[in-house]
């Protein structure tokens, strides 16, 4: 069985900083994006999207 070789990557340094995936800015305004196909789409992916929304507005810290 073969397997695929290891990832070998590179981290930032003690100086450099981390960034983060999303700003919480972001992350709102993606969460608002999400909120907005809720109300436009009546369908199952609608629902979804209302969902997901409401899952990571509960992640994303208030300001």
């Amino acid at each position: 069985m073969e397997t695929a070789e290891p990832m070998n990557g590179e981290y930032p340094g003690i100086d450099e900083p981390c960034l983060p995936l999303l700003t919480a800015s972001e992350a709102r305004q993606a969460i608002s994006y999400l909120k907005r196909l809720g109300t436009l789409d009546t369908t199952h992916i609608g629902y979804a999207a209302d969902q997901l929304a409401d899952d990571l507005a509960g992640r994303v810290p208030s300001e």
